[in-house]
């Protein structure tokens, strides 16, 4: 565990909590730390989910894929980064998306009725997990509601501008974006070919930059 110690204190679910405080609280959560192998499934859609997971190395895709076959790439969880914890508040019998390994991974995974009780020995900063839960579930609702304002817009250049403006709030205008092109454009629900075509259109007329992943807002 010790080999995770700097990405477990960017897990916001953590804040305000010392090491030794997330030392002793991760005791009591139960925690379980898997390998996971690249498409390797975490969550299946149909599964009730009981845990709440923290990636520690790699990447994870949630996809939900629907009657016809055909996939939707929701999330790209990143190391420190959360899932399924509003599954688990939600308290759904049945997980409407898969959660699958991107790439392989090392996730840890913590018991979501030892989340939400505070634990026999009633440590003292068990509230402020439960307060920094319920932050990052409301963080995810607005999450959400951005992608779906992203998929009903129907021209690629203002979806990308939307996307991109989401990610650079507060942070600048240069950005990292957590896909490849064939994964940013199953995000935003277009084809392949035709969001190259457009990126290579917003770099000449000025609005961005952009080498690989990485993408500067003009």
């Amino acid at each position: 565990m010790a080999e995770y110690a700097a990405v477990l204190k960017t897990v916001s679910i953590f804040a305000a909590l010392g090491d030794a405080e997330r030392a002793s609280i991760l005791r009591c959560l139960g925690t379980e730390t898997k390998a996971v192998p690249k498409n390797g499934v975490i969550l299946r859609a149909g599964e009730k989910p009981a845990h709440v997971g923290i990636v520690l190395s790699g990447t994870l895709h949630i996809v939900k894929d629907d009657l016809d076959g055909n996939r939707t790439l929701i999330a790209v969880v990143a190391p420190g980064e959360l899932f399924a914890q509003a599954l688990c508040c939600a308290g759904v019998r049945e997980s409407p998306v898969t959660v699958l390994a991107g790439e392989d991974a090392q996730i840890m995974l913590l018991r979501f009725d030892r989340i939400l009780h505070t634990c026999p020995s009633a440590c003292p900063y068990h509230q402020k997990l439960i307060e920094n839960m319920l932050k990052l579930v409301a963080q995810k609702n607005l999450y959400l509601q951005n992608r779906m304002d992203i998929l009903t817009v129907k021209s690629i250049r203002v979806k990308v501008m939307r996307y991109l403006g989401a990610l650079a709030a507060g942070r600048g205008r240069e950005i990292t974006v957590p896909f490849n092109r064939e994964g940013l454009a199953a995000y935003l629900g277009a084809e392949r070919s035709a969001l190259s075509h457009e990126l290579m259109k917003m770099k000449r007329d000025g609005l961005i930059d952009y080498r690989k992943n990485k993408f500067i807002l003009r």
